[in-house]
C-alpha cells in the first residue's frame, strides 16, 4: 500500500510541474536543460529531478545532465546507489571539482565510510577557504570516522510497518498500549514557556513527565522532568549529565520497567544529525549511566530520533529522515520482543542492507539501477535476513530460531542471549563508574567506586563463564540430535542453514598458500601425539575429532611462521648485497639489475608479513576450536574433585580462563586493530590453553592413581550434556546471587617476608606496575606483598595485613602520602584475592 501511495504522489507531483513548465498537452512537451536548471537553482529539486530524469531518457551520456540528475537523487533520498553511479561519471568527465562533495555525501549516506572520506578530502584539495561546504566535509569526515566504529556490530531488525508522514502529524503514527505511558506535544500539556511543538513523555502512571526545552545557559535542548505532587506538579529538574550535554537533547521516552531510557541527541560521536541513544538509570547512585549509541539501523547520518517501545504488543517505533525530504519523517515499526541483539558485520553491504528498513516483500527503490548488486541490493535482499550467527560445527550455522532442531538446545540457546543482554548492561555500569572513578578527588569516594567497579568485574566474569556454558551445551545438544537423525536417515537441514564445506587447501576461509600444502607429516604426528592419552582417556569421539582438527590449525600456524621468518632473513640477505653493490653501479644494465634485485627483497618482506599474519590468525583459530571443549571438560573435572586433591587443578583451570578472559578484553579494544596486539592476544591463548592441557594432564594423573571412586567416575558425554542442562535451568537464580565470585587465583610471590596467619584479612592495593616502584616510596608503607600476573609483565603490589576494612581504611593516607594516590581496599580470603564481603 504505502509503495503504491507514494507512486501517486509522484505521479501527482509530476503532473504538477508539467503544468508549469508547459501548457501545451503531456504528449508535445518539450523538456530543456534551461528549465532543470532553473528548478535546481531554485531549490526545487523533485521538480529539478524529473526534467532530467526526461533529459537522460534522451542523453543519457551526457555528463552535465548525470551531474545535476546525481545531485537531486542525492538531495531527494530518491535514489543513493543511482547518485553514485552518476556522480561518478560526472568525475571521470570532469563537470565539476564540487561533484567530489556531493559523492562523498551519498557514500556517506550509503554508509561506504572509506569512499566518503576519500572524496570529501578530494573536494577540500580544491575548496575556497570561504566556501561552507568545506568546514560541512570536516564534520561529515570525523562523522564517518565515528560512524565506522559504531557500525562494527549491527541489528537485524524485522520491519512490520512504515509511513511517511509530515513531522507535525508525527505521533499520529505512534500506537503504543495504554499501559505504556502517553506522548504529547509540548503544547497539549504546558501553558507557556516551551516549544510547544517539542514532544514529551508521561509515565503510564502519569506521575512523572519528561520534556526538552532550551537550557537557561545555552540555546540548546536539554532534557527534563517534573514530579507529580499531592497539590500539583513540582518544578522542572534537569535529568543532568551524561543524558544532558552541551549538544542538542531531546525526545525523552522511559520504558515500562523505570530504568530503561531512550533519547535522540545530536552530540559529537554518533553517526550525524540526532542520532537515537540508550541508558540505564541506576537506583543507588541516582542518575543515569552513560548513553549508548544504539548503531545501526536504527541510527543513520540523517536525523533519527522518538524511540518508543512496547513490550506488552512487542513493538517499537522510531522515526528517521534517512529516505525523505522537506518536513517529512518516515516512521518505522519493528517487532521488538526482547529477542534482538547485535551482530558483527560479516560481509560488505550488509550495514547498507540492514539501514534500509525494509518491510517484507517490499521492492527497493534502486532495484531498476544498473548498480544495485554493487552496493548490496538486488539479489541479496531475498536471502533471509539473519537474527544472529550461531555456528554449530565447522559446516552449519544458524541464523534463525527456527533452525534449531532440538527444543532444549533452542531454549538453552535463547538463554543465553538473554545473559549477554544483562552483561551488556553492566559492562554498560562498569564503564561509567570507571568515569566517575576518573573524575572524584576524594579518597574515601574512590575506595568505594573502585570496590563498585570489582563488583561489577566479578558479576560480568561470571556472566561471560554463564553464557559460555549455555552456548557449549546448545551446541553440543542440538550436534546430538543431528547425528541422532542422520543415523536414522532424517536428518533436513533448512536450506538457510549455512552447511557450505571449506573449499580445498582453505582452514575455515582461511588461505594455504598451495606451494605450502605438502608439507611433512612428521609434525603434525607429533602434534597429536602430544595430548593423545588426555582425548582418549577424556574425550568423546566427535570431541577428539574437533582437538586433533586445532592442532592441524597449530601446525599450519607453525609452518608459516616458520616460512615467513626464513623469508625475511633472506630478504635481508638480498638487501645488504644490494646495498654493498649500490655504490659501484653505473647507468645501464647494473642499473636495471640493482632494480631487480630491490624488488625482490620487497617481495619476499612483503610475502614474510603476508604469512606472518596468515600464522597468526591459523593460531587464534585452533585456540578457540580448543578452548570451549578443554572449558566444558573442566568444569566437570572441577565438581568431582575436593578441596585438597583440587586445588592445583582448579589454579590451573582459573588460569586458563583468566589468561583467555584477558585475551578477549586486549582483541575487542581498538588496539588489537594492530599485529602486535593480535599477536600478544594469541600468545595469551596459547597460555591459556597450555593451563587447560596441564589441568586435564593433572587429572588424568589422579585417575591414573584411583583417586576417584566409582560413584565420581566420568559420565558419558551424552549424560553430561543432559546433566548440566538440567543444572543450569535450576540455578538461573539472576544475576543478584554472582556479586560474591571469586576471582580466579595467580601466583603469589612476597616481596618481603611478611605472611599473615589469617585465613581472612584486608590489604590496600597500591598499584598494578611493570617494574618495580620505588624502594623509597615501598618503605614508608606498611609490610609490602604482591601478586605476579603471569604472561602479561604486570605484578599488582599491595601494603599491609589488616584484620578489618576499617583499619585498612585508616592506613590509606599514609599510603597516599608515599605517591600511591589510586589506593584502595581489597579483601583477600585464604591467600586468594576475593572481592569484599557484604557489610
Amino acid at each position: 500500500m504505502m509503495i503504491k501511495y507514494l507512486r501517486l504522489i509522484y505521479l501527482s507531483v509530476f503532473i504538477g510541474v508539467l503544468g508549469v513548465v508547459s501548457s501545451v498537452s503531456a504528449q508535445d512537451v518539450e523538456y530543456t536543460p534551461e528549465q532543470g536548471l532553473e528548478f535546481f537553482n531554485a531549490h526545487k529539486y523533485k521538480e529539478a529531478e524529473l526534467i532530467y530524469h526526461k533529459l537522460l531518457e534522451k542523453y543519457p551520456k551526457d555528463a552535465r545532465y548525470n551531474y545535476y540528475m546525481g545531485i537531486c537523487e542525492l538531495i531527494n533520498r530518491s535514489n543513493l546507489s543511482g547518485a553514485i553511479k552518476k556522480l561518478n561519471y560526472a568525475a571521470i568527465k570532469n563537470v565539476s571539482r564540487d561533484v567530489y562533495y556531493y559523492l562523498g555525501r551519498a557514500h556517506h549516506l550509503s554508509y561506504h565510510f572509506e569512499e566518503a572520506i576519500s572524496n570529501y578530502k578530494k573536494f577540500k584539495q580544491y575548496a575556497s577557504k570561504d566556501d561552507f561546504r568545506g568546514e560541512k566535509a570536516d564534520l561529515y569526515m570525523t562523522q564517518c570516522n565515528d560512524g565506522r566504529k559504531i557500525s562494527s556490530k549491527i541489528y537485524s531488525l524485522e520491519v512490520l510497518d512504515k509511513i511517511k508522514v509530515n513531522q507535525s502529524e508525527l505521533l499520529d503514527v505512534y500506537k503504543p498500549a495504554k499501559d505504556v505511558g502517553k506522548l504529547y506535544k509540548n503544547g497539549d500539556f504546558f501553558a507557556s514557556g516551551v516549544n510547544p511543538e517539542h514532544i514529551m513523555f508521561e509515565t503510564e502512571r502519569g506521575d512523572v513527565v519528561y520534556f526538552s526545552m532550551e537550557a537557561s545557559s545555552q540555546d540548546t535542548l536539554n532534557i527534563y522532568k517534573m514530579v507529580k505532587l499531592i497539590d500539583g506538579w513540582g518544578d522542572s529538574e534537569s535529568v543532568g549529565e551524561p543524558v544532558n550535554s552541551s549538544y542538542n537533547d531531546a525526545y525523552p521516552f522511559l520504558q515500562t520497567d523505570g530504568v530503561t531510557f531512550y533519547f535522540a541527541s545530536d552530540r559529537p560521536g554518533g553517526f550525524g544529525g540526532f542520532d537515537i541513544y540508550k541508558t540505564f538509570y541506576d537506583n543507588e547512585t541516582h542518575s543515569f549511566l552513560e548513553p549508548m549509541n544504539l548503531g545501526v539501523p536504527f541510527n543513520s547520518p540523517d536525523d533519527d530520533f522518538l524511540f518508543v517501545s512496547d513490550e506488552f504488543n512487542q513493538k517499537a517505533w522510531f522515526a528517521s529522515a534517512r529516505e525523505t525530504s522537506g518536513d517529512e519523517v518516515m516512521v518505522y515499526s519493528i517487532r521488538w520482543d526482547g529477542t534482538q541483539v547485535r551482530n558483527m558485520v560479516e560481509e560488505d553491504g550488509e550495514i547498507l542492507q540492514s539501514a534500509m528498513l525494509k518491510v517484507a516483500g517490499e521492492d527497493s527503490p534502486d532495484e531498476t539501477d544498473d548498480n544495485d548488486v554493487a552496493y548490496g541490493s538486488g539479489v541479496k535482499n531475498k536471502k533471509e535476513k539473519a537474527m544472529f550467527h550461531f555456528e554449530i560445527n565447522d559446516t552449519i550455522s544458524y541464523s534463525q530460531y527456527e533452525h534449531f532442531i532440538d527444543s532444549e538446545a533452542l531454549k538453552l540457546f535463547k538463554s543465553g542471549t538473554q545473559l549477554e543482554q544483562q552483561k551488556d548492561s553492566l559492562s554498560l555500569l562498569m564503564k561509567s563508574k570507571r568515569h566517575d572513578y576518573s573524575v572524584v578527588d576524594d579518597a574515601t569516594q574512590r575506595n568505594k567506586i573502585v570496590n563498585d567497579i570489582l563488583r561489577l568485574e566479578n558479576q560480568v566474569y561470571s556472566l561471560d563463564d554463564q553464557i559460555q556454558e549455555k552456548y557449549l551445551y546448545a551446541r553440543q545438544k542440538e550436534l546430538n540430535t543431528i547425528v541422532n537423525q542422520v543415523n536414522k536417515g532424517v536428518y533436513q537441514a533448512s536450506r538457510q542453514v549455512q552447511t557450505e564445506k571449506p573449499a580445498e587447501l582453505s582452514i575455515e576461509g582461511i588461505f594455504i598458500p598451495e606451494k605450502y600444502a605438502m608439507y611433512s607429516s612428521d609434525e603434525f604426528e607429533h602434534q597429536y601425539a602430544k595430548h593423545d592419552k588426555i582425548y582418549k582417556q577424556l574425550f568423546s569421539e566427535n570431541d577428539v575429532k574437533s582437538l586433533k582438527y586445532a592442532d592441524s590449525l597449530y601446525v599450519w600456524a607453525n609452518v608459516l611462521n616458520l616460512e615467513s621468518s626464513q623469508l625475511l632473513a633472506k630478504s635481508n640477505q638480498v638487501e645488504e648485497e644490494h646495498t654493498l653493490k649500490l655504490s659501484a653501479l653505473t647507468k645501464g644494465k647494473d642499473s636495471l639489475k640493482s632494480q631487480e634485485e630491490e624488488s625482490v627483497a620487497s617481495k619476499m618482506i612483503k610475502e614474510s608479513k603476508e604469512l606472518k599474519i596468515l600464522s597468526t590468525r591459523i593460531y587464534h583459530k585452533s585456540m578457540d576450536k580448543k578452548y570451549p571443549i578443554y572449558w566444558l571438560k573442566l568444569k566437570d573435572v572441577s565438581s568431582r574433585l575436593d578441596e585438597e586433591k583440587g586445588k592445583e587443578v582448579d589454579e590451573l583451570i582459573y588460569q586458563g580462563n583468566a589468561y583467555f578472559r584477558e585475551a578477549k578484553n586486549l582483541l575487542s579494544s581498538l588496539n588489537a586493530l594492530n599485529l602486535e596486539s593480535f599477536e600478544k592476544a594469541g600468545a595469551m591463548k596459547r597460555a591459556g590453553i597450555e593451563s587447560q592441557e596441564n589441568a586435564l594432564a593433572l587429572y588424568c594423573s589422579l585417575l591414573d592413581e584411583g583417586y576417584l571412586s566409582a560413584e565420581k567416575q566420568e559420565t558419558t558425554p551424552k549424560e553430561q550434556v543432559q546433566k548440566s542442562a538440567e543444572d543450569l535451568d535450576k540455578s538461573e537464580e539472576g544475576i543478584q546471587k554472582q556479586s560474591e565470585a571469586e576471582v580466579p587465583a595467580v601466583k603469589q610471590d612476597e616481596t618481603k617476608a611478611v605472611q599473615s596467619d589469617n585465613s581472612e584479612e584486608y590489604r590496600i592495593q597500591i598499584g598494578v606496575f611493570r617494574n618495580s616502584p620505588n624502594p623509597e616510596a615501598l618503605a614508608k608503607i606498611p609490610a609490602v606483598s604482591s601478586i605476579i600476573l603471569e604472561g602479561r609483565g604486570l605484578t599488582k603490589y599491595f601494603a599491609g595485613h589488616f584484620s578489618s576494612k576499617d583499619e585498612a581504611l585508616r592506613a590509606i593516607p599514609q599510603v597516599i602520602e608515599a605517591g600511591f594516590s589510586g589506593a584502595f581496599v581489597v579483601y583477600f580470603k585464604q591467600g586468594k584475592l576475593s572481592s569484599l564481603p557484604k557489610e
